[in-house]
């Protein structure tokens, strides 16, 4: 019997063990809320902003959960518990503290008050700090951060010196207008942090967009890029739908004005300038289908490939037009005269040049321009691929059928290219055979393209080509 006494005896004791802890912490709780507590935080946020306003300094708002969260109890023991936590930031900040507890029962009041405080600054995450002006308005946001005692009042101080400066730009803004006002509140919130600028200070970012509303200073760029970008988006929507419905002549006015009034981004230039060169197309307007080709190849960012696209575009357009000769011309100027055009991206112009050649029966000069291009697109291996086929379809169309053949075999038998382009020339190579009338070997061919694809999509696309090819047998 004596045991099971014992054990009643200890379970008694744990039992008012906890019960004490708990009238402890409730106490605690409950007193805490009139007054500042003992690692020197406040717990009344009122009380807290009129002491700042008082004493000219700012607010450390601490959102915490000092019974249940690591990490806050981490910051606890490394900075909020050190001496020289409360020295260092005692001239600059006065502390508040939100504890969100789940041991013990908080006073509604104060349950309440910490609630409200944490949905004015939209807390979602312990710790929080959200350092704040005796206004009340946020100009830095913190959590737990290595370092120790010192590192914290250092991050602090640092933040409440930003602050300061910020004070001293907004005032002399006050003094200025114009230009000079835009710089002022442009570097007034420029070390504050985008998030919070984006929430808190949303009036100063529309009056610096206001004042450079022509971005002449860069700065309506700078803080109203995503607003610009959203709207540039609907304007698009709108020339896009211009261009479908009204007359080509109507809506490439409508363009024109609109590139006039908005600085659109080189991306979205490009493709308004396409809209426009398919109107000018409509309209069989082939001066102004070549300057609007200009505009494109001569827009700040277009180089390289990208570069050398429009302009092989241009002289298919050209050709298109009747002007071969002239096209032919414009493509030895570019590669004679372009930096660009040595290098690998040449290959585009010497396919463009090649295909312009062959379609005027000049299959030997055709044949050397895919030679270059060759030579040139090393590096780039679809523009190789398209090289190769062209330089094909001219030894093939000279009756030089084993020479056709030949370079589509060193291709497609290289392991090293895609296995999607080796398929594209084995189909070729199966359609030239088909043309020899050697049927059973083209078909051979084929199901080599099948069996190498590697993905059932490019399987199926392979087979469906296949099928047409086959069909026309019967």
């Amino acid at each position: 019997m004596q045991p099971c006494s014992g054990i009643v005896l200890i379970k008694k004791s744990f039992l008012i063990a906890q019960l004490l802890a708990a009238v402890f912490l409730s106490i605690i709780a409950s007193s805490s809320f009139a007054g500042t507590l003992d690692d020197g935080f406040m717990s009344d946020a009122d009380a807290a902003v009129a002491k700042a306003k008082k004493e000219g300094k700012d607010i450390m708002l601490l959102f915490t959960g000092s019974d249940w969260c690591p990490p806050c109890k981490k910051l606890e023991s490394e900075v909020f518990s050190k001496d020289e936590f409360a020295a260092g930031v005692s001239e600059k900040f006065v502390l508040v503290k939100f504890d969100f507890l789940r041991t013990v029962e908080m006073p509604p009041e104060l349950a309440a008050q910490n609630t409200r405080w944490s949905e004015k600054y939209s807390v979602d995450a312990f710790p929080t700090v959200v350092m704040v002006d005796a206004d009340l308005k946020p100009f830095a946001f913190a959590g737990y951060q290595e370092g120790g005692a010192e590192n914290y009042v250092q991050m602090m101080n640092a933040a409440a010196d930003r602050r300061i400066e910020r004070d001293k730009k907004l005032a002399a803004a006050q003094k200025v207008s114009g230009a000079e006002r835009a710089k002022l509140l442009d570097a007034a919130i420029a070390d504050i942090g985008e998030q919070i600028v984006g929430v808190y200070y949303q009036n100063i970012v529309d009056e610096i967009v206001s004042l450079d509303s022509d971005n002449k200073l860069g700065l309506r760029a700078k803080w109203n890029s995503a607003a610009d970008a959203d709207m540039r988006k609907v304007i698009m929507t709108d020339l896009l739908l211009m261009s479908r419905v009204a007359k080509p002549d109507q809506a490439i006015q409508f363009i024109d004005e609109l590139m006039q009034q908005i600085e659109f981004t080189n991306t979205e230039k490009l493709t308004i300038l396409q809209v426009k060169l398919s109107l000018n197309r409509q309209l069989k307007d082939g001066a102004a289908v070549d300057a609007t080709l200009e505009q494109m190849i001569g827009l700040d960012g277009v180089t390289g490939g990208a570069k050398q696209r429009l302009v092989a575009k241009k002289a298919y357009l050209m050709a298109g037009d009747g002007r071969e000769k002239e096209a032919i011309t414009m493509l030895d100027s570019e590669l004679a005269n372009s930096n660009e055009a040595s290098g690998s991206q040449a290959g585009y112009l010497y396919l463009a040049k090649g295909e312009l050649l062959f379609n005027d029966d000049q299959s030997d000069a055709a044949i050397k321009s895919f030679d270059a291009g060759i030579a040139a697109a090393t590096q780039n291996v679809d523009l190789m691929t398209d090289l190769i086929a062209a330089k094909s379809d001219a030894l093939f169309s000279q009756g030089e059928s084993a020479d056709a053949l030949k370079i589509l075999d060193d291709f497609s038998d290289n392991d090293q290219f895609p296995t999607e382009l080796r398929a594209e020339i084995m189909l070729q190579k199966s359609m030239m055979m088909r043309d020899l009338n050697r049927v059973r070997q083209a078909r051979l061919v084929e199901n080599r393209a099948i069996e190498i694809a590697s993905s059932p999509a490019e399987r199926s696309a392979i087979q469906k080509i296949v099928e047409n090819l086959r069909s026309r047998e019967k």
